[in-house]
């Protein structure tokens, strides 16, 4: 269960099979390994958005900052 809620920092952390297969799409995304921000949407339970509308990746590829 996703254990982010909106407000909370995190940083974009995803593991290497999720590098390894989408890569390209962190460019139209506009995120990238080690972004940090604030949660601002979360969709459909587990799709985490940053505060200015980067993201679209599940909760999993996240870890709270600090």
């Amino acid at each position: 269960m996703n254990p982010f809620k909106i407000g909370d920092e995190v940083v974009f952390a995803p593991d290497e099979r999720t590098v390894g297969w989408r890569w390209v799409t962190f460019e139209r995304v506009r995120l990238k390994p080690g972004d940090v921000g604030i949660i601002s949407r979360i969709e459909r339970e587990d799709y985490v958005f940053l505060d200015d509308g980067r993201g679209g990746f599940h909760w999993e590829c996240f870890k709270r900052a600090g």
